[in-house]
């Protein structure tokens, strides 16, 4: 599951990742009717669903409200394991169907704040099956990027860690039509 070619973005504004990665996974799903960032902090932040100032900006909850003011068709849970976390990757990215995870901004700094990022593809060394490493959109730098699956500096670890209200093991869909 080479990456997908979804398009990356940079973030209009240092917190507003959330807001970003909703942009990218939408506009990929539906290219005919693209979405613009900042429209989509206007309308967050007037509801209070993103708070540019205060933590969590804009928490896992509120980022399910905000995909649902421009789509019904989404899917949204919480991974408890290492295990359920590589399964649903594998299974939403087969499906073609980028995934939004809440990780830390520095995969090798646990003290870092939270940070949404959209998972694009997944690569297994065919002669290690343990060695897996993640491609995902970070809105951060604006680029594609990758990381390792386990170990303390992988994307494992910083989804289960990252200090989000109810961040531990979410994600979110929104499927390609």
């Amino acid at each position: 599951m080479c990456p997908h070619l979804v398009p990356t973005l940079t973030q209009l504004q240092g917190t507003s990742c959330g807001e970003a990665v909703i942009v990218m996974a939408y506009n990929y799903a539906y290219p005919e009717d693209i979405l613009d960032e900042a429209d989509v902090i206007a309308y967050a932040a007037d509801a209070g669903y993103y708070t540019e100032g205060t933590a969590p900006f804009a928490s896992p909850a509120n980022m399910v409200k905000i995909t649902r003011h421009y789509i019904t068709d989404y899917s949204s849970g919480t991974v408890y394991n290492a295990d359920q976390g590589l399964a649903l990757l594998i299974r939403k990215l087969k499906n073609g169907e980028p995934v939004i995870i809440d990780v830390l901004t520095h995969l090798d700094d646990p003290t870092s704040n939270a940070h949404f990022v959209l998972v694009t593809g997944i690569e297994v060394d065919p002669n290690d099956a343990s060695n897996i490493t993640i491609y995902f959109n970070n809105p951060l730098t604006g680029l594609s990027e990758y990381a390792a699956w386990g170990g303390e500096t992988g994307i494992w670890h910083a989804w289960d860690n990252n200090p989000d209200p109810g961040g531990s093991g979410w994600w979110l869909v929104i499927p390609p039509e």
